[in-house]
């Protein structure tokens, strides 16, 4: 994707105050966008971070990607042409997701819908509502998916099953879109431990598992997603891919403990 050197780039990143979110964000403002920094729960985080990024943040939106009128509103935010972008978007990053474990007894209909309405619903809607823009600047979309998409893991059937649909989502769209707009997906492997799973602690076999299984011998880190975002941003003949970026565990065919 070519720019002008006058013009900054703009970028909308959802989720992007805190862990893979910030590290793609940052990225992303290092490499010359001008980023709209989306985020739900985390304002202290999302505040810092658009303090820190100076002229590089556009400006920070809070929104519940898991409501219709939010993402209307967001999207209205960030095409105003009155805005502080002109209304401008060259780059779509839908990073935004929930992640919920459960045995799939146990859970119900509206579980399965929450899920899906963040992880599946809420990206497609946005891109959607973007479209516009991004076909004016000529721009891109990447999805965050993760290694979930591509293999089941016991006890997040809800998670994998919206990922997947992501990823065909993805396909779908960089040919909807074309030739104006290029889709792709980053699917991160381990990147960073889950926070509140006890499960996961330092020391714990399952934490030793999941890097047996990983070829490279180690867990990723999120700068390695946001750099993968970053490439694909600016690949201009790269569209309907799927990145994996998990130490080549995939190829190993390495599966989730859960």
């Amino acid at each position: 994707m070519e720019h002008s050197e006058q013009v900054a780039p703009i970028a909308l990143v959802t989720g992007g105050a805190v862990r893979v979110g910030r590290a793609i964000t940052s990225t992303l403002a290092r490499a010359g966008y001008r980023v709209w920094l989306h985020y739900h729960s985390s304002k202290t985080a999302a505040d810092a971070l658009g303090e820190a990024l100076g002229s590089g943040c556009v400006g920070t939106i809070q929104a519940d990607l898991a409501a219709e009128s939010a993402r209307k509103g967001l999207a209205a935010r960030v095409l105003d042409p009155a805005g502080p972008a002109g209304g401008r978007l060259d780059l779509l990053v839908n990073s935004a997701a929930s992640f919920e474990r459960g045995e799939f007894a146990a859970r119900d209909d509206d579980d399965l819908r929450r899920v899906l309405e963040v992880n599946l619903v809420a990206p497609v809607s946005l891109t959607r509502a973007v479209a516009p823009a991004l076909t004016a600047a000529r721009g891109a979309v990447v999805n965050i998916l993760d290694v979930a998409a591509m293999q089941p893991w016991p006890g997040y059937l809800d998670h994998c099953t919206a990922k997947a649909g992501l990823l065909m989502a993805t396909k779908a769209l960089a040919v909807e879109l074309a030739p104006a707009v290029r889709v792709n997906g980053v699917a991160p492997g381990t990147v960073v431990w889950p926070e509140a799973d006890p499960r996961f602690a330092e020391g714990s076999e399952i934490r030793a598992r999941i890097v047996r299984a990983i070829p490279l011998g180690r867990i990723g880190t999120p700068d390695d997603v946001a750099e993968t975002v970053l490439f694909l941003a600016r690949s201009a003949f790269v569209s309907g891919q799927i990145i994996a970026v998990d130490g080549g565990r995939t190829a190993a065919g390495g599966v989730a403990g859960g």
